[in-house]
């Protein structure tokens, strides 16, 4: 590709861009929508030219933003720009769509940390911590209705209710992580029929029910079960923390696990394809611990033993 078509693809591209970087930030509605189409223009961008240009790219696209919106949107440009570009990268060089996934999440991951240590540095504020606090002063003055007009039990709510603010603040680093893959994964359903459209790449997702796992994932699973029960940390220290974490990630990758079971069951036995679908919906919109504890031991079964291969012998 010549360098003439090379830029002027590259400014139709940065016009798309500022347009759905326009609607991000200036119509919040439909802003919701077109901000997981931002990476789009860096993924096609990416797919057709070499890394350095796909940087340069970027560099534009960040000025350009200083025009659009202000100084502070270019943390934004920054985040769905690295992004689109190594999605992008990756395509053209015609890596799976798992690795392409991983990678993908690990750059967002990093890239959103950075942002947020970032802006803790420049303005010297947490603001989780500031967001959490400021829930605890909510929580005290229905808690003190509640005394004043006799209700028994409310230092025990009260207690429940600052542990639950204090290990959502424990997960936080978790949720940074859950919160990396649901957007990565919504950017490659929202780039893929555009891709198909206008690069001719395809984004091709294995079948959900053929999911598996590393089986090593149970040993560490069970072994970070064990330390749970039995390590004795404090619950501000770093071990506590790290294990709290560490545990909670595994939960939800064996219940992602459960739920492939559920799907390869359903093809197996030809259930309506509508079936394993609600189970989900359910059970995400009604997340009832015993249900949740259900399919996190079909996770454990379809890690730990032959399970679909004798299923599908009987099936």
């Amino acid at each position: 590709m010549n360098s003439g078509r090379r830029i002027a693809e590259g400014g139709a591209l940065l016009a798309l861009y500022c347009i759905l970087l326009f609607i991000t930030i200036h119509v919040p509605l439909m802003g919701i929508i077109t901000l997981f189409f931002l990476p789009t223009p860096f993924i096609l961008f990416a797919i057709k030219q070499k890394l350095s240009w796909s940087l340069g790219y970027l560099f534009i696209a960040s000025l350009l933003t200083l025009l659009i919106g202000t100084i502070l949107s270019v943390p934004l440009t920054l985040l769905m720009g690295v992004t689109g570009i190594t999605i992008g990268y990756c395509l053209k060089k015609d890596k799976s769509m798992v690795t392409a996934f991983i990678i993908a999440v690990l750059v967002f991951l990093g890239g959103t940390i950075l942002i947020y240590a970032g802006s803790v540095l420049i303005t010297n504020v947490n603001y989780i911590e500031k967001a959490l606090s400021m829930v605890k002063e909510s929580v005290e003055n229905p808690i003190g209705l509640m005394g004043s007009l006799g209700q028994a039990q409310t230092e025990e709510i009260k207690t429940r209710m600052y542990d639950a603010i204090d290990m959502f603040y424990t997960l936080m680093p978790s949720l940074f992580v859950l919160m990396s893959v649901l957007m990565v994964l919504v950017i490659f359903l929202a780039a893929h029929p555009i891709l198909k459209r206008f690069s001719g790449k395809t984004i091709k997702w294995p079948h959900f029910r053929d999911l598996r796992l590393p089986k090593s994932l149970l040993w560490y699973y069970l072994i970070t079960m064990l330390l749970a029960l039995f390590t004795n940390t404090d619950k501000n220290g770093f071990v506590y923390m790290a294990i709290t974490n560490l545990f909670f990630i595994l939960q939800f990758f064996i219940l992602v696990q459960g739920y492939s079971l559920i799907f390869y069951m359903a093809h197996v036995k030809s259930w309506a394809k509508a079936i394993p679908v609600m189970i989900v919906v359910v059970t995400v919109l009604l997340p009832l611990p015993i249900i949740t504890t259900v399919i996190r031991f079909l996770g454990i079964i379809d890690l730990g033993f032959p399970f679909r291969e004798t299923f599908r012998k009987k099936g």
